[in-house]
């Protein structure tokens, strides 16, 4: 007997003894019949889609007038101080603009001066007022002489409020300061309910 015959022997004998060592399978039990389904239910008419609700109506103000004055104290180092002063009147809880603008000599743009307000009178009779505001202003160059580098020209003030107010009492809402220079801008408001 050779040696190969032998290994391919062992080999046999060892795969007959591993198949007798596994347990039988168990017998597998029959399945008893699915039970007839019955038929499903007609269904129901499904309702259309509901149709999209208006939006809420924007809450009527009260029917009076708000008159709202801004001043504007521009205050440049020791020199006197400059004022001006915008006024708009606009009805309880709707919005009121202002726009005006300068052309300077030397200034490209122009000099705006624009004003949003959105004045409401609350149940108490103070008035909530929200304004926006933009005041660019040029700084003071002798046409004559010539500007030093790092000369401040024009400068640009932004300010969004939100503030409580009583009727004709003012108050100072806003101070914005160059922020290189020596100028200092301060808004005051007033907003007083016209009878």
């Amino acid at each position: 007997m050779t040696t190969r015959t032998l290994v391919l022997t062992s080999c046999l004998l060892a795969a007959a003894g591993f198949a007798h060592a596994q347990p039988p399978a168990a017998p597998r039990s029959p399945q008893p019949p699915a039970a007839p389904q019955a038929p499903a239910a007609p269904r129901a008419a499904t309702a259309p889609p509901a149709a999209p609700q208006p939006a809420a109506p924007r809450k009527a103000g009260q029917p009076v007038n708000i008159r709202v004055e801004f001043t504007l104290t521009d205050q440049h180092g020791a020199s006197p101080a400059t004022k001006r002063t915008v006024s708009v009147v606009v009805a309880d809880g709707m919005a009121g603009r202002v726009r005006s603008q300068s052309d300077v000599l030397g200034i490209l743009g122009g000099v705006p001066l624009n004003i949003d307000t959105d004045p409401e009178l609350l149940a108490d009779g103070k008035i909530r007022l929200r304004f926006t505001l933009q005041y660019d202003w040029p700084a003071p160059v002798d046409a004559g002489e010539r500007t030093p580098r790092g000369t401040v020209l024009k400068t640009a003030m932004n300010d969004a409020v939100a503030l409580i107010l009583e009727s004709g009492k003012s108050m100072i809402a806003a101070q914005s300061a160059d922020p290189i220079g020596d100028r200092q801008v301060t808004v005051e408001v007033k907003a007083t309910v016209l009878k």
